[in-house]
């Protein structure tokens, strides 16, 4: 069962270690009262979705036999105007750089992850709308 603690350090940062021993800071932002010296727990929030998803497109991709160079999801949300706080919309975009890159394979392997593989998406699913577009790019530096 996959676990975690957190320890207040100082102001609004926080130590968050994981069962695997490995440790993130988390702040609020300056304008919040924070010291904006960390990811917000937001932010990190995104950063885990883009990881998880990207942990199951790329190694679907590769046994799919899709040769590329570059891969990366960029994650933007909106969050509820009032509270109870929560995000509301969460967009992702991902971009494959690569030479004759599959839409049939990136797609599928896109659909693998946000339908059945992505512990955090299937999470967030319900209360935030997920949605996702995708680009494939030439080889970087063509």
């Amino acid at each position: 069962m996959p676990s975690a603690n957190v320890v207040w350090n100082k102001g609004l940062q926080f130590v968050g270690t994981s069962e695997s021993g490995h440790a993130v800071v988390t702040d609020a932002k300056k304008e919040a009262g924070g010291f904006g010296a960390a990811p917000t727990p937001i932010e990190l929030t995104l950063i885990a979705l883009g990881g998880c998803t990207a942990m199951d497109v790329v190694p679907i991709m590769k046994k799919k036999r899709q040769q590329f160079d570059d891969f990366e999801v960029e994650i933007v949300a909106e969050k509820s105007a009032q509270p109870p706080n929560y995000l509301t919309k969460i967009e992702m975009v991902y971009r494959v750089w690569g030479e004759e890159v599959s839409e049939e394979a990136l797609v599928r392997s896109i659909e693998l992850s946000k339908d059945k593989y992505c512990t955090v998406s299937n999470t967030l699913k319900g209360k935030a709308e997920i949605t996702y577009r995708y680009e494939i790019n030439p080889p970087r530096g063509e």
